[in-house]
């Protein structure tokens, strides 16, 4: 009975050793953001994507207008998007489990903005980076009652909660764990056989 504590405590001590060093290994990406796309018409979406913040940390996304552009007064604000008057504006998302994140954004009014996203936890930044909205060549009235800035759902990726590191030393630890289990069971049979002889 004590073999077999003995074994299951050694492979119990081996999956969290091996647990513990997946997260040890964690290394924060160098700060970066980027658009897919630096000027575009008014309501083309392009996507705003960074890394640097810590894994799974909520970020803000802030856009301020760069030209003191702003829509018509009287612009309509529709709750899943976000008028941009000559004041900043935010957007929320979450980072991945390498501290990545990606978001859509859609300006509906022309004119240059900044955008810049900060970790809510760490207060890492990345940006500011520029976008330009082009003027429509098709469009003669402007904004037709929508507002200039929309997130289109930008939640990104759903996280699963745990990295591929952290997943393979769980294995070693369940093959260890049952590799242990199974040496006491061989030990106990082999016990038995020898009382029986």
């Amino acid at each position: 009975m004590k073999k077999t504590f003995a074994a299951l405590a050694l492979a119990g001590s081996i999956a969290l050793i091996g647990a513990g060093a997946a997260q040890a290994g964690y290394a924060p990406l160098p700060p970066a953001a980027t658009v897919s796309d630096a000027t575009v018409t008014p309501g083309e979406t392009f996507i705003f994507s960074g890394q640097g913040m810590l894994p799974n940390e909520t970020v803000t996304i802030t856009v301020t207008p760069v030209d003191g552009t702003a829509p018509a007064a009287g612009s309509q604000s529709v709750a899943s998007k976000i008028s941009v008057f000559a004041e900043p504006q935010t957007l929320g998302t979450t980072a991945d489990a390498e501290g990545k994140f990606s978001v859509p954004v859609t300006l509906n009014e022309a004119g240059t903005y900044s955008i810049l996203a900060t970790g809510n936890i760490s207060d890492n930044t990345v940006g500011p980076v520029t976008v330009t909205v082009a003027a429509s060549l098709a469009s003669t009235g402007g904004n037709a009652g929508g507002a200039p800035l929309a997130s289109t759902g930008g939640a990104g990726l759903a996280n699963t909660g745990a990295d591929s590191g952290l997943v393979l030393w769980t294995l070693v630890g369940a093959g260890a764990l049952a590799a242990g289990a199974t040496s006491v069971v061989v030990v106990r049979r082999r016990a038995k056989s020898e009382v029986a002889a």
